[in-house]
């Protein structure tokens, strides 16, 4: 593992590489003390003030530990009681689990997974479809599982006090 930090040059393309990506805007984003954690040669953790990102491999998404300011900017669904144990043991998104879709998502967007008790957010996945092909699905895996309550990424930012 290493860490350092990161110049304000390099915060702004990775500003703009989430305004890009994931079409949305971001103004909390301070550009001093950021950071970039290595966890292995093909994952790092950015700390940008209360924003935390994920890249694994050449996937890039937003950690659980930003909270709910951040993650309500992405598409999201809900999931009933009986699929969170799975989904929090790294299962995909399957479509009977899902019990609300509430915003519009396309295949392969960021989309974020809220339970239905609470309206907590508990995982972030990859659409592998978009929304109207998922709602007309009955059954099959609408969302790869990229990030969830308990996994590697969520231990780690606790442990480290990041969260």
């Amino acid at each position: 593992m290493h860490q350092f930090y990161l110049s304000k040059k390099d915060t702004k393309k990775i500003e703009e590489e989430i305004k890009n990506k994931f079409r949305i805007e971001i103004d909390e984003i301070d550009y001093v003390g950021n950071r970039v954690i290595e966890l292995d040669k093909e994952t790092k953790i950015f700390v940008l003030g209360k924003i935390i990102l994920i890249r694994e491999k050449e996937k890039i998404f937003p950690s659980l530990a930003c909270g709910e300011n951040f993650l309500s900017r992405f598409p999201s669904i809900k999931v009933d009681a009986g699929a969170i144990p799975y989904i929090c043991r790294g299962a995909k998104i399957m479509r009977p689990g899902i019990v609300a879709f509430e915003t519009n998502f396309n295949l392969n967007d960021i989309v974020c997974v809220k339970e239905s008790t609470y309206n907590k957010f508990i995982a972030v996945g990859e659409a592998l479809m978009n929304k109207e092909d998922a709602e007309r699905r009955e059954k099959g895996p609408v969302l790869d599982n990229l990030h969830y309550i308990g996994d590697k990424y969520w231990i780690y930012l606790k442990n480290t006090r990041i969260i």
